[in-house]
Order: C-alpha cells, then sequence, then structure tokens
C-alpha cells in the first residue's frame, strides 16, 4: 500500500502469489483488489445494538447494506467482542464461539455483494457472553500468560476468518477497550491488593527502568522506601502521571505482540490530555503521544469528537471554531506520529452521550455547516473517517432477543417452542406456556428510572399476554400483530412473558437509554443530518 503525500491511503496491486501484503498486512486476494482512495465508513449493527449485534438475527442485512452503500459509504466497521467469540468456561476452558464466526462470515459476504469493504474493531469490551458485562479478562491480559496467549489466538483466528475475504479491509484496536482496568485502579478499586498488582502487572519494574526512587520522591511525593513497596497509585496521586506513561508502553506492547499474528493492525489512540494533580496541588497534562505511531500499522486511527481541545467553559461552538481547531488538533497528531494517515473512524461531529454531556457541542444550527465546510480538511489530514451511530439504538439487556440462537439465554416451559418461518426465528407460546430470561446486572445498565420493554407478537385470535418483571406485572391483549409496550419501574431481574392462548412474539427490546446519531432512526427513518453526511461522502474521493 502506497501512502501518497497527501495523505491518503492509495490502491494496491500485488501479485496474487505473495500470501500477504506485508504493507498492508491483507491478504493476498484483498492486496489485489483496488481499494478506495479514501475509507468512508459506517459502524454496522443492523437494526440492534453493538453489544448485541453477534446474537441478534439481523434479517434485514442485505437491505441494510445496500443502505449504506447508497449513502456513500465504502466500508463498514464491525465491533468484535473478545468474550463473545472467545468466552471462558473454567480456568484454561477459552474457545471460540462458532455462531459468532459464522455471523462474521456472513457479513463479510453480505458486504462484499454490497461493494463495502470491512473493517474490525478487535476486542470490544462490551457483550452479554457468558451473561455479563464483565470487563476482567482485560485486567488479567496484563499479568496473566494464558489470558495473553488466548487474546493472541482471538486476534489470529479473526484474521485468519476474514483475509480469506477480499473485502477485508483490515482492523484496528482502542485504547477505550483495555481503559478499564487503568480507571478501575485508579479509583482504589484494588487497594488491598495494589502492591501485587503493581508487581504482577509490570508497573514495578517499569519505574525500575524509567525513574530512580530519589526522582520519584522529589517529582511524585513516593513514600515508599524501594520498589517492591510501590502499589497502584490512585487518580487523585501524582504518581499516577508514571501509571498513564505505564499503560501507554503496555498498550504498544499489546498492539506490537497482536500485529505479529494480524499484519498491518493499528489502535485507536487516546488524544486527549489527562490531567494529574502535581505536588503544587496544580494539574499537568499528560499525553499519550508515545502510542501515535501504532508500530508497523499503515495508519494511526483515532476517535475524533468536535468538543475536543475545548473546554466547557466557552460554551457551544460554531462550525468555523469547530474546523479551526480540528485542523490544529489533527495536524498535532501527525506531528508526532511520523506523518502517518489518521483513519477517524470515530468522528463525532454530534454526541449525546449522557456520561458527557458537559462537553461543548457544534451550535444545532450548525451542524450542517461543519459538515459541508470539513471535506477538504478530512482529505489533507486523513485516509478515512467513520460514523459510529450510524442508526440510532437503544441499550437493549435482552441476550438472544430476536431468538436467532434458538432457546439460548432463554428459559422456555409450559410447551413454549422456537419456531422458523420464512427465514426468521420467534418464540411461540400456547396456553399456559411462559419464556422468561434473567437479565442479571444488565437489568440496571444504563440511566436510572423505568425501563421500556418492547417486542412484536402476533397472534390470530385475541389472547393475553402478560409480563412480569421484579415486582410489576402487566397484561396486554393481543389480536393479530401488533408492538407491545410496558414500562417497568427500575428494580428487578428476572423477565417473564407468558400467554393464554397461542402466540407468537419475537424482537424483544428492554431498554432505558436511546443514543442519537442523527443520521437514522431506530425505526430506520431519516434524521437530522444524513442528506449533510450523504453531500459529504459525494464530495471525499
Amino acid at each position: 500500500m502506497r501512502i501518497p503525500a497527501k495523505g491518503r491511503l492509495a490502491a494496491a496491486a500485488v501479485a496474487a502469489a505473495v500470501a500477504v501484503s506485508a504493507e498492508t498486512g491483507l491478504s493476498a486476494a484483498a492486496a489485489v483488489r483496488e481499494q478506495p482512495q479514501y475509507w468512508k465508513a459506517a459502524t454496522y449493527y443492523s437494526d440492534d445494538w453493538v453489544v448485541n449485534f453477534w446474537n441478534s438475527e439481523s434479517v434485514h442485512m442485505e437491505e441494510e447494506l445496500a443502505r449504506i452503500a447508497a449513502d456513500g459509504f465504502n466500508s463498514i466497521i464491525l465491533a468484535v467482542p473478545w468474550k463473545e467469540f472467545q468466552p471462558e468456561n473454567g480456568p484454561g476452558g477459552f474457545q471460540f464461539e462458532e455462531y459468532a464466526y459464522e455471523k462474521l462470515r456472513r457479513v463479510l459476504q453480505a458486504a462484499d455483494e454490497q461493494g463495502l469493504w470491512v473493517f474490525l474493531r478487535v476486542g470490544y469490551t462490551w457483550d452479554y457472553g457468558g451473561g455479563s458485562m464483565s470487563s476482567s479478562r482485560y485486567r488479567r491480559l496484563l499479568c496473566e500468560e494464558q489470558v495473553q496467549r488466548a487474546w493472541l489466538d482471538y486476534a489470529e483466528s479473526l484474521y485468519r476468518t476474514c483475509s480469506s475475504f477480499d473485502n477485508f479491509a483490515g482492523g484496528f484496536l482502542t485504547w477505550e477497550d483495555f481503559w478499564n482496568f487503568l480507571q478501575d485502579a485508579g479509583k482504589g478499586v484494588y487497594q488491598a491488593e495494589s502492591v501485587q498488582l503493581a508487581e504482577d502487572t509490570g508497573y514495578q519494574d517499569y519505574l525500575r527502568e524509567h525513574y530512580t526512587l530519589e526522582e520519584l520522591r522529589e517529582n511524585f511525593g513516593l513514600e515508599a522506601s524501594s520498589y517492591g513497596e510501590i502499589g497502584l497509585p490512585a487518580s487523585d496521586d501524582p504518581m499516577f502521571y508514571t501509571f498513564y506513561q505505564f499503560y501507554d508502553q503496555v498498550l504498544n506492547q499489546i498492539l506490537e505482540k497482536s500485529q505479529e499474528v494480524f499484519p498491518g493492525l493499528s489502535m485507536e489512540v487516546r488524544l486527549d490530555m489527562d490531567p494529574v494533580p502535581a505536588l503544587d496541588g496544580s494539574l499537568v497534562g499528560v499525553s499519550h503521544g508515545q502510542t501515535y505511531g501504532c508500530g508497523s500499522a499503515a495508519y494511526t486511527a483515532a476517535m475524533y469528537s468536535v468538543s475536543m481541545g475545548r473546554e466547557a467553559s466557552q460554551g457551544n461552538m460554531t462550525a468555523a471554531e469547530a474546523l479551526t481547531a480540528m485542523a490544529s488538533n489533527l495536524a498535532a497528531v501527525m506531528a508526532q506520529n511520523g506523518g502517518k494517515p489518521l483513519f477517524l473512524e470515530q468522528f463525532l461531529y454530534y454526541d449525546d452521550t449522557p456520561e458527557y454531556s458537559y462537553n461543548p457541542q457544534l451550535i444545532p444550527g450548525e451542524r450542517t455547516a461543519f459538515l459541508k465546510g470539513v471535506p477538504s480538511l478530512l482529505e489533507s489530514l486523513s485516509c478515512g473517517y467513520g460514523v459510529w451511530a450510524y442508526r440510532d439504538y437503544r441499550n437493549n439487556s435482552v441476550f438472544n432477543s430476536q431468538f436467532g440462537l434458538e432457546s439460548r439465554g432463554w428459559t422456555f416451559s409450559g410447551g413454549a417452542e422456537v419456531r422458523r418461518e420464512e427465514g426468521n426465528n420467534h418464540a411461540f407460546l400456547s396456553a399456559g406456556s411462559q419464556i422468561s430470561q434473567d437479565l442479571g446486572e444488565r437489568s440496571g445498565q444504563g440511566r436510572q428510572g423505568e425501563r421500556i420493554l418492547e417486542f412484536r407478537a402476533e397472534s390470530e385470535g385475541p389472547v393475553t399476554v402478560t409480563v412480569s418483571f421484579g415486582s410489576e406485572t402487566y397484561s396486554e391483549t393481543v389480536n393479530g400483530e401488533q408492538t407491545v409496550e410496558f414500562a417497568f419501574p427500575q428494580g428487578g431481574s428476572v423477565l417473564t412473558v407468558a400467554s393464554d392462548g397461542p402466540v407468537s412474539v419475537d424482537d424483544f427490546c428492554f431498554y432505558n437509554l436511546e443514543t442519537e446519531g442523527l443520521l437514522y432512526h431506530t425505526d430506520g427513518s431519516e434524521s437530522e443530518l444524513i442528506g449533510a453526511v450523504r453531500e459529504l461522502n459525494g464530495e471525499l474521493p
């Protein structure tokens, strides 16, 4: 792959006899296929959510991918959760989950039929594999050889699976998916075992290699008398500056090892400066510039939000202000990454994440103007961009919500069964039968307040469907095909659906948060900015 001076990834032509392109990391077939001059990507999760996409049916996949292509995108991004693709059953029991790989192959094939390339976000943290949303194995990845081997097996298996498809564009890790351990350690969650973890993860060794004890005392107020007494610092400890440095090195090492089994793999790097208290009470910023080179990757992946570098006190911004800041911010990254092009695979021109509601945003009337003004900037400073929320989504806490995995994750009783009609699975209930699912900790995720349950029901005559969650029970008469909706207060774990007559139920969604991307609503209808994004794609190569 050649990198032109203007920063775009050009088409490659490599002999078919070459097994792997050393420069791109693509299979020989993919290296021969002419790649786009500029990547325009949409994160794809069908009609559900990134977290439970891999266990949903996606019966309209072909139409959904056709629409992505019609909107001017030439590629999609798939968030590939580590735990769901490689679950663990007991000590040393790592295995591969075939249903997830089957869907991966299905998406690659369907995308190819629409002329779309496929990128993988390797190691996505969140999924419902094993019934939970735990990120504990990322902590173990730092200090357990068995988990490290499992990670490399996972990365290699993804590469081997995808490289046989000539529309496979490669992949990237992200700092986000590895950040939970750093944040948890900074909260003092592991205080009792802090010193042992500092040894096991290599933090003590990092300090030995980079600082004398005298430097640590003088610059960061270290009170320990030896390296072996040093534990993981809290985030309000000046020593946390060194922990950020250590963790950047860890990410580089994980990437380097992963590139050995997944050639060309890049990493989404953290562009924000992280504030850490100094000894005098002031704040100092920690840059993560040492990760920007991304090893042997041809590009640096990055999440970019228009709020980056702007203080909350400065308020929302105009399009002109956002474009000026973006040019400066991206140029600063390229000055530290060796001049590699940037792939802004999460380009956040709008973000309604509740946890970051304090961040400045584009003034609503300036959003279209920003998208009209950004093409030349993207083309000159990046090799591609991607949208995260192509379609609005809800934080659905139901596993196997469309019964694509038959009854997996559910309890069926009283004669309830999974039926398949016209290529679509659904649950069929007769009089006195029921289905239930223990949502566990998933039932409490997201915002506080009531949760909304929606599902599709169909019967040939009037039947009463009764739904229970926690201490609440509601009923509704179903006659024909309709959408059933109930609102439940927080507090509960088991969701139960029963009927007094024959009825089919499907497409369960139990949520309390809806994320907007301003391109398409959850029902597939167009939203505010899809026209401007189509124009943006048309302006780019």
